[in-house]
């Protein structure tokens, strides 16, 4: 949970400082993942969470295309939030959608997420007074819906297993503006293999080209939607 000695007026006062300035501290405390917070590791690999600062660069690289943004995978909030305020001190007229079921995986995976908290991430977008976030709890089967008549920019699946990859690869891909992006966070992570499957697949199907990017010694793949490209 938030840190009992994080209340709204500090949520007030953060929220006007520049997300790739706060210390290392600052991002334990809040649970909200900052560019100073992040450890590299010691060689590149597909290893590992999420890395912000990926994550930032490509808001910056879409910013100029039409849509929302989206994560599929919002666990505790530490990218979701961390986008929502880059997006927001960016003046950015953009929203950005988290999905997740909040419920965790069952049975015996790597790490079964069971400790996530819809209102842990709530109460984080309440501290930061941040409106251009929605978050739409479960499944993706029938939380996806509720955009299915969006476009979007920049989509973060972070998911992990292979049939949630191949239901957020199916709906959004279709959906991503020309030059729109879509980062693969589990891709070649030997704890999540289904991911990479998932991702192979479909884009061997569709001609999909996959490029990687590499921050911090962190490697992530990804695919940018072509311009004029059938939808």
């Amino acid at each position: 949970m938030v840190q009992r000695g994080l209340s709204k007026a500090i949520g007030t006062i953060l929220r006007h400082v520049p997300i790739s300035m706060w210390p290392a501290l600052v991002s334990r405390r809040t649970g909200v993942l900052t560019p100073r917070a992040i450890v590299p590791l010691a060689s590149p690999a597909a290893l590992g969470g999420a890395n912000v600062r990926i994550l930032l660069d490509f808001l910056d690289q879409t910013q100029a295309v039409q849509g929302a943004v989206a994560e599929c995978g919002v666990w505790r909030g530490q990218t979701l939030i961390a986008m929502a305020l880059y997006l927001k001190q960016r003046s950015s007229p953009k929203t950005l959608w988290g999905f997740d079921s909040f419920a965790g995986f069952e049975g015996t995976t790597p790490h079964n997420f069971r400790d996530t908290s819809l209102q842990l991430v709530e109460q984080k977008a309440a501290i930061f007074g941040l409106t251009n976030v929605n978050i739409v709890p479960g499944y993706f089967r029938d939380s996806l819906k509720t955009v299915e008549n969006q476009s979007f920019s920049f989509v973060h699946i972070d998911c992990d297993i292979y049939d949630s990859y191949l239901e957020c690869l199916n709906f959004f891909y279709p959906r991503l503006g020309p030059k729109g992006v879509m980062l693969f966070d589990e891709y070649d992570d030997p704890d999540w293999p289904g991911a990479k499957r998932a991702v192979d697949g479909f884009c061997h199907a569709r001609g999909i080209l996959l490029e990687s990017v590499v921050g911090d010694n962190y490697k992530k793949a990804f695919a940018t939607r072509p311009e004029g490209t059938a939808t």
